[in-house]
């Protein structure tokens, strides 16, 4: 996964490619998804500042689209865990989600919603 923006090859933080080896040379070449579907190869020494990602969290993945999506939640309900973050990972998917969780900490993110406390509120009305 690519962290840092590299405008000049056009590859951007949270940009996903695979990393094969060449069918000719055996070399490792990473490959991107590109205009029409087509793929994009790079030297993995070219590439941007980037991590390995098996998975990712909801927070990592907003901005991205994937065919399909497993959403895990955890094993106990987290002040995190809220409605707004599981719509936020379900419509990372454009076919297909797939959830996996305990049904009484699915319940609980479900009636969790975000609070904000920044104080901002407070602070443009002058309290």
């Amino acid at each position: 996964m690519i962290t840092r923006n590299d405008y000049n090859l056009k590859l951007f933080n949270g940009d996903n490619g695979i990393i094969l080896a060449d069918p000719a040379s055996g070399e490792p070449v990473a490959y991107f998804s590109g205009p029409d579907n087509g793929l994009r190869q790079f030297l993995p020494l070219r590439l941007p500042q980037h991590e390995t990602a098996y998975a990712m969290t909801v927070h990592k993945s907003q901005g991205s689209e994937f065919n399909r999506v497993l959403l895990v939640l955890p094993d106990r309900p987290s002040p995190v865990l809220t409605r707004e973050l599981l719509y936020t990972g379900i419509t990372r998917a454009r076919q297909g989600v797939e959830l996996w969780f305990d049904d009484q900490v699915f319940r609980a993110a479900l009636s969790q919603s975000v609070h904000r406390t920044s104080g901002l509120r407070d602070v443009l009305a002058g309290k």
